[in-house]
């Protein structure tokens, strides 16, 4: 067998070439942002094999990547039949302890002599016949180690232990969408939208001195986060200076109405920044338990007018989801509560009120002036440089 390669394997079972060429092409940006160091890229029909000098860290740093389902650290050997069984008892033999159990599992691709169920039960008996004396036993639904093996057409890749991927498709491959980030139900709505293929302009509303600092801080780190997931050179938050809109908003309306004249003017401004910068559909984290059904109506009629439509990735999710997908993306620990809009009146907007507030407002010169307290926050490599984006944001002229 051959030296160790990273095996990534795509989240459909075939690559067409739309889906193959932008997958490659994100991987290899990916490796050049981390300083990953690769020699060559070997495509297939599902795979594609790469020979790195870190293989483990290549390995890792894939598995964030959309499109893909998982990867893994492999050694590579002829598919045909006895070298399979040989290379993966050699692998069982130096991974398997005594008193320990295992099952080999295999995923077969392309016309070969024999399946999947054939080389499970080979390599299986091989082992038990070499390390049955040692209490070592086959248990198919909980085993203590497990022996992979991937084959399509003329090779096999052999590995112990795979990292998981996202799935779904590669960033881009299905247009793109302005997505409103203020919490951490917003942070997931982005994951949701960005693993259908979606691109993200994400876009965050800074509303101080109506929220604190500390809140700020956490919003623009969920996006450094997330920014590691995204296989592009370059990539900004957008943040639009909003605080004094509320300022006008206080000095026309009742506090009953305010939160819900503040939530239509921002789904105005996301729908205008969004005609800036090309885009026809708005992403918001709002869900059921958060917006009464007035809100979602409001923003369906005000973006229309805008000939954009909004999306609510996580209507249908409970909150147990939610937290998983937040444990998923690696943002939980720096998710609160959210303090990030104004809160409403547990009453029903009064529609007559909104009207006649709203009519007193000059609301294109609002969202003119919102536009032009535009910044584009450098994310950087992500995480790594969180201190100096911070610390760059806070500084520059309000």
């Amino acid at each position: 067998m051959q030296k160790h390669k990273v095996l990534v394997s795509s989240s459909e079972g075939n690559l067409d070439d739309s889906f193959q060429s932008r997958l490659t092409h994100q991987i290899s940006t990916s490796l050049k942002l981390l300083g990953l160091k690769f020699t060559h890229k070997e495509t297939r029909k599902s795979i594609i094999l790469i020979d790195a000098e870190d293989p483990v860290g290549v390995a890792e740093a894939l598995s964030k990547i959309p499109g893909v389902d998982y990867t893994a650290v492999v050694k590579v050997t002829p598919s045909n039949y006895e070298d399979v069984i040989k290379a993966i008892t050699r692998a069982g033999m130096r991974l398997i302890y005594p008193d320990e159990t295992f099952t080999v599992e295999v995923d077969l691709k392309g016309a070969l002599p024999y399946s999947s169920r054939d080389i499970e039960f080979s390599t299986c008996a091989r082992l038990i016949g070499e390390l049955g004396e040692k209490g070592v036993r086959q248990d198919k639904k909980n085993p203590s180690k497990v022996i992979y093996a991937k084959i399509e057409d003329e090779i096999a890749c052999i590995f112990y232990y795979k990292y998981d991927g996202p799935g779904g498709r590669p960033i881009g491959s299905k247009g793109k969408a302005l997505c409103l980030l203020s919490d951490d139900n917003g942070a997931v709505a982005t994951w949701m939208i960005a693993r259908q293929g979606i691109f993200p302009y994400i876009l965050f509303f800074d509303t101080r001195p109506y929220v604190s600092h500390s809140y700020v801080k956490r919003v623009i780190t969920i996006a450094t986060l997330f920014r590691e997931f995204l296989p592009v050179r370059n990539y900004n938050l957008i943040t639009l200076r909003i605080g004094f809109i509320i300022d006008r908003l206080k000095q026309s309306c009742s506090p009953e109405v305010l939160p819900f004249i503040f939530k239509r003017m921002a789904i105005r401004i996301a729908c205008a920044y969004a005609d800036k910068v090309g885009v026809s559909t708005i992403v918001s984290g709002e869900g059921i338990g958060q917006s009464t059904l007035q809100t979602f109506m409001d923003s369906f009629k005000i973006s229309s007018t805008y000939n954009k439509q909004v999306l609510f990735p996580l209507i249908g999710l409970i909150d147990r989801e939610i937290v998983d997908y937040l444990r998923g993306i690696g943002v939980l620990k720096f998710t609160k509560e959210s303090e990030g809009g104004l809160k409403g009146s547990p009453t029903k907007p009064d529609k007559r009120a909104i009207t006649e507030a709203e009519g007193k407002l000059e609301i294109d010169q609002l969202i003119e002036e919102a536009l032009n307290n535009v910044t584009l926050i450098d994310l950087k490599s992500g995480f790594n440089d969180v201190h100096g984006i911070l610390d760059d944001y806070f500084s520059s002229k309000a």
